[in-house]
């Protein structure tokens, strides 16, 4: 429990990069012994998320800019596979599913509902690929950008952008158009994630 919702914090920006985590204020906020605390930590640094500092302390990993583009390019790659098998399988009720996510992430002001809702709009668009473990690849490298989303608040141009291009991708699926739907989401993900990113670490 304590390592998953520090994750959340984490990968939804709650809990800004280079933020030192103490065992003594992580205990006192959920209520628990240090001892729990420390295995959480453990298991955050081992995946990445916290970098061991020279005094020995725990900070949260800041995101490098060649991190997040080697990211972004793989997430390209992955995501218009997925598109390009799933699209010719998708009904009309997926697209409209679709649809009613994207009217709903317009919307969203918590910013780790807004990382579900778009994860779920995205898997709505993949789920008919037939490729499971191609799915759990795209979710595992989705998770790593989650930060981004607390950096697109409700009425920002950041957030219009994603909710138009999601539109755009919809449009060209319902007019049997993978190709223009695959060439709007290497945009979506190339170019707009990395706007995401906060300016000070790229």
């Amino acid at each position: 429990m304590i390592t998953d919702a520090l994750r959340a914090d984490i990968e939804t920006g709650l809990i800004a990069p280079g933020t030192v985590l103490k065992q003594e204020e992580v205990a006192a906020r959920f209520g628990v012994s240090r001892q729990p605390v420390r295995h959480a930590l453990e298991r955050l640094h081992a995946s990445g998320l916290l970098e061991k500092r020279s005094d020995r302390s725990l900070a949260v990993t800041a995101l490098m800019a060649k991190d997040v583009r080697a990211l972004c390019q793989i997430r390209v790659s992955l995501e218009i596979t997925a598109l390009k098998l799933s699209a010719p399988n998708l009904t009309a009720g997926a697209l409209r599913k679709a649809r009613r996510l994207n009217e709903d992430l317009i919307e969203e002001e918590e910013p780790e509902i807004l990382a579900e809702l778009d994860q779920d709009f995205h898997q709505t668009l993949y789920g008919a690929c037939g490729n499971e473990r191609l799915l759990g690849m795209i979710s595992e490298f989705r998770s790593e950008t989650r930060r981004a989303y607390a950096m697109q608040p409700m009425g920002s141009q950041t957030r219009s952008a994603f909710y138009e291009e999601h539109s755009l991708i919809l449009e060209a699926l319902g007019a049997n158009d993978i190709d223009a739907a695959c060439d709007v989401l290497s945009t979506h993900i190339g170019d707009t994630v990395g706007k995401l990113i906060p300016v000070e670490i790229l």
